[in-house]
């Protein structure tokens, strides 16, 4: 996907506090979560971050259609300096963000050594520095004006790693642990909170190719209904929500039992060959 240096933007006028939505990968992911995210929750205006302009063009008038202020910024969350001039600009053309998205993800999905070194940088570069980049550009007016809640949408993967996805899991543990001291770090910031959202495998076409053992127990979820349980979460004021519930018993099982009993259950399951006919999308 073309990334593009230096903020561009359509033309927004400066309003009241609003949400950004950061997203980078594929277009379709893109337009399923800030569309659900709209249509379940209380938005003044909407702000996306991408780097297809094509997408996040047709998503701000869809999302506009249905009512709500909507702006898109193309950046690649990637970039700090990039990140924190394109922060400056929405500041300056559309307010204050008081509910900060972060949804920014690729895979590359193969092992270590068949792993370009190149794409191994991009997925930590974007998958977990880019919410601290992201995080530092906006917490600050958030606790200045008490006034503010970080949301990141991470995997269930990062607590629980497979095989073929080496840069997506670690990536994802790291966003993790980023997320859990900093919701740690917020408990005596009055007004600002944080929010994990942990799911399973999303039907999108990030993981297409991926493969479950037995896809009725466990089938992968639509990404409206991420979407509406992370708002929810938001609501809530949830620190950490794990989709389905279900995946509770793995974290459980995963602190009690021996390593070759959970050897057995992951090859029992397919977990050890469902990245085999992988074949997503950055």
């Amino acid at each position: 996907m073309e990334t593009h240096l230096g903020p561009k933007t359509d033309h927004a006028q400066p309003g009241s506090p609003g949400t950004l939505s950061i997203h980078q990968g594929p277009e379709e992911s893109l337009k399923n979560s800030s569309k659900k995210i709209r249509s379940v929750g209380d938005h003044q205006h909407i702000v996306l971050w991408g780097r297809t302009e094509k997408c996040l063009k047709e998503t701000t008038e869809e999302i506009r259609q249905m009512g709500t202020e909507c702006h898109y910024f193309i950046c690649d969350v990637g970039n700090r300096e990039e990140v924190y001039q394109t922060a400056k600009a929405v500041r300056e053309k559309v307010g204050d963000i008081t509910i900060l998205v972060n949804n920014a993800a690729v895979v590359h999905g193969k092992s270590l050594m068949d792993s370009d070194d190149d794409a191994l940088l991009k997925s930590q570069h974007i998958n977990t520095l880019g919410q601290f980049w992201t995080t530092k550009a906006f917490l600050p007016r958030m606790l200045e004006l008490q006034n503010g809640h970080i949301v990141c949408l991470n995997s269930v993967l990062a607590l629980s790693a497979i095989p073929g996805a080496i840069d997506y899991c670690t990536s994802k543990a790291s966003a993790f642990a980023f997320m859990e001291s900093l919701t740690l770090g917020l408990l005596d910031c009055p007004g600002v909170s944080a929010t994990t959202v942990l799911p399973f495998h999303t039907s999108t076409e990030m993981f297409q190719g991926m493969r479950v053992r037995f896809p009725n127990l466990f089938p992968p979820l639509k990404p409206e209904t991420v979407a509406r349980r992370t708002v929810e979460a938001v609501q809530l004021n949830q620190a950490l929500l794990l989709l389905p519930w279900t995946m509770h018993a793995l974290i459980i099982l995963k602190s009690i039992l021996p390593q070759a009993a959970l050897e057995e259950i992951y090859k029992f399951s397919g977990t050890y060959t469902c990245m085999n006919t992988f074949k997503g999308r950055t």
